[in-house]
């Protein structure tokens, strides 16, 4: 029974040895992960954009793709007013 016992503590301890190795391995450098938020934290810089609200049905939309009318801003050409 004992043997048992020893033979699964072994092959327990050799499955931790190799999971932890292989994850160490994968770890990128401190240098490349510094490297890596600063880039991130650049992009989402570049990429945050103001919403604005349409005038006819309050939906939210980025401003890119928002129409301005008359000082209003509208979600699609088809609610803007026919004057």
């Amino acid at each position: 029974m004992w043997r048992l016992i020893f033979l699964g503590l072994v092959i327990w301890l050799m499955v931790y040895w190799v999971k932890r190795h292989i994850r160490s391995s994968n770890k990128p450098n401190a240098t490349d992960a510094q490297s890596q938020s600063e880039t991130a934290s650049n992009d989402t810089s570049e990429k945050v954009e103001d919403m604005v609200q349409c005038a006819h049905c309050a939906v939210h939309l980025p401003r890119s793709e928002a129409f301005l009318v008359n000082g209003k801003i509208y979600c699609s050409k088809n609610h803007i007013p026919k004057i």
